[in-house]
């Protein structure tokens, strides 16, 4: 039972102090509250498990970061092989500057709505992978070097998926087609 308790101390004391950078960084990479603490329970299972070898690292946020991107990529095949229609978009939850619903006008709500709505298709066009690491740098601002030890991609893979996801997501964005709302036909026969 004390070595139980132990490992639990232990935990709190390595992995507590990073628990808003995980969130904050799942929080990005899923678009979806319920999504970013699903992965987050994940990277702290995998810390736990490997809380001997957490103990013997300098750089345990980039570990811990490092873990929680593979299990966002890992989460998003899986996803990508089920024959399950992933109905939620998280277009509902997409609110990149943080302002309050109840701030907005309702006219601004729309707007910031069908905003939300065309930035989630967009980056669910760009493939999870490219969207992940757009997010992890411009939205979270890791450094190139911090992005290589992440992912281990060399420094100008980055750089030239960086600027490949970029100018997608600006044409995408500009794209008129992307632009028409998407209606949803219910079929109530059942």
């Amino acid at each position: 039972m004390s070595r139980r308790t132990s490992q639990r101390s232990r935990f709190a004391v390595l992995v507590q102090p990073h628990f808003d950078a995980l969130y904050g960084a799942a929080r990005r990479l899923a678009l979806s509250p319920s999504d970013a603490e699903d992965l987050v329970q994940d990277v702290c299972l995998k810390a736990f498990e490997s809380i001997d070898e957490l103990e013997n690292i300098e750089f345990r946020r980039a570990w811990l970061l490092k873990v929680l991107y593979h299990k966002f990529v890992d989460r998003q095949r899986a996803k990508a092989r089920s024959p399950v229609d992933q109905a939620d978009s998280g277009a509902d939850s997409f609110n990149p500057e943080g302002i309050a619903r109840s701030e907005l006008r309702p006219d601004e709500l729309v707007e910031k709505d069908a905003q939300a709505a065309l930035i989630v298709r967009a980056m669910g066009i760009l493939g999870e992978e490219d969207c992940s690491l757009l997010a992890l740098r411009d939205i979270e601002e890791y450094s190139l070097e911090e992005l290589h030890t992440l992912t281990g991609l060399p420094t100008g893979t980055i750089k030239a998926r960086l600027h490949r996801t970029r100018s997608r997501l600006g044409r995408l964005l500009s794209n008129k087609e992307l632009q028409k709302p998407v209606l949803r036909i219910v079929d109530n026969k059942r």
